[in-house]
């Protein structure tokens, strides 16, 4: 009896020993568990727009224009007139060629007579037309030809009698080389530098129709000439680019040429011939003779 009451009195006083614990005393307690949170729902997920791509725009054509540098300036980013026409062909007048020739001897003073300084000379009008062809940039060549005719005849009515006589007939023919080098260029203009020589050749007869005091008929003469004109040129060539129009060009030089004219008469086994060389610039004492004599243009295709 004792022995269980003294077992019931431990444990009574074991259990009130847990219970009078302090809080801090005790374990950890088991957390709590909160109530769930409240979700919301989920939003439709929407799909990204597609993308939107721009229409490449074509590429620009080809530019014949060299394409310029920064610090170039319009002059230069822009062809020259002069290169447009490089391998193209261009019709030129290139100067009149005055080729001499003797003059006839009257018939009426007891023949003809021939000794040094007898006979004269005119000339013949032998206008050069030709052409100038840019084989490349700075290098050119010109080749023209000339031609003149001249001839006719004179008439008198005296007395009923109608008496006519031919004038002398000549004929001219001049040939023209060049060789233009460009030394310098801008775009409306190329300074130049023409080697050129130009050759003309000269002819005619004069058949008398009556005869001389003597009684004998009077001889057929044969005229004849020949020029030969050498040198060089120094100018510009100005295009016409500045109102629109590059395929005109005028071209202005002064020169230094040697020149050589012979004119000679033959006559009835006999002849007489006269010969000038000269040698200088072809500059004219009138200024004005700049515009008239030294200027010539030419159109290029």
């Amino acid at each position: 009896m004792k022995k269980s009451t003294r077992v019931a009195m431990s444990l009574a006083t074991a259990g009130m020993g847990v219970l009078l614990r302090p809080a801090w005393a005790q374990g950890p307690l088991p957390p709590l568990s909160a109530p769930p949170a409240s979700t919301p729902p989920a939003a439709a997920t929407q799909a990204p727009p597609p993308p939107v791509f721009a229409a490449t725009p074509p590429p620009p054509p080809p530019s014949s224009t060299p394409a310029r540098d920064a610090h170039e300036s319009d002059d230069e980013a822009s062809t020259s007139d002069h290169d447009r026409f490089v391998k193209h062909l261009g019709v030129t007048y290139f100067d009149i060629t005055s080729i001499p020739i003797a003059n006839p001897l009257g018939t009426g003073g007891g023949g003809t007579t021939l000794a040094p300084g007898s006979i004269t000379s005119s000339t013949v009008a032998a206008p050069v037309v030709g052409v100038r062809y840019w084989i490349q940039r700075s290098l050119g060549v010109d080749l023209g030809l000339g031609l003149g005719f001249a001839g006719g005849s004179q008439e008198a009515v005296s007395n009923g009698t109608d008496v006519t006589v031919g004038k002398v007939g000549t004929t001219g023919f001049a040939f023209h080389a060049g060789l233009p080098i460009v030394l310098y260029g801008g775009r409306h203009y190329a300074f130049l530098v023409i080697p050129h020589f130009t050759v003309g050749v000269a002819s005619g007869k004069l058949t008398p129709a009556g005869s001389n005091l003597g009684g004998t008929a009077a001889a057929e003469q044969d005229l004849s000439g020949f020029l030969f004109d050498g040198g060089g040129k120094i100018g510009a060539e100005i295009y016409f680019g500045f109102i629109g129009l590059p395929e005109l060009a005028l071209q202005a030089t002064v020169g230094l040429s040697y020149r050589r004219s012979v004119f000679k008469l033959a006559s009835a086994g006999s002849s007489a011939s006269d010969g000038t060389s000269t040698f200088g610039t072809n500059v004219e004492a009138n200024p004005w003779a700049i515009f008239t004599n030294n200027i010539s243009a030419t159109y290029y295709f």
